[in-house]
């Protein structure tokens, strides 16, 4: 499953479709304490990365994957 909640930790792993747009805007919204692991993270769909930046969640590891890494630092700069 792409989205688990373990304890504190929102794992987002393989590819993250549409499909988990709902659940990820849900589990982030009750949740906003919520802390973010990205490692097992492969391809993020554009609606969900939308969520992560609306929310920004603590990220607390990132993407092994270069490029996937450098957008996601990307757009959830703080401004």
């Amino acid at each position: 499953m792409p989205v688990e909640v373990n304890e504190k930790v929102l794992s987002l792993k393989g590819n993250v479709t549409i499909e988990e747009a709902e659940r990820l805007f849900d589990l982030l919204e009750k949740n906003p304490d919520l802390k973010l692991d990205l490692s097992s993270c492969t391809h993020i769909h554009t609606s969900c990365l939308q969520i992560l930046m609306s929310f920004k969640p603590e990220i607390v590891s990132m993407p092994e994957e270069k490029d996937l890494c450098f957008w996601i630092k990307e757009a959830m700069k703080k401004t």
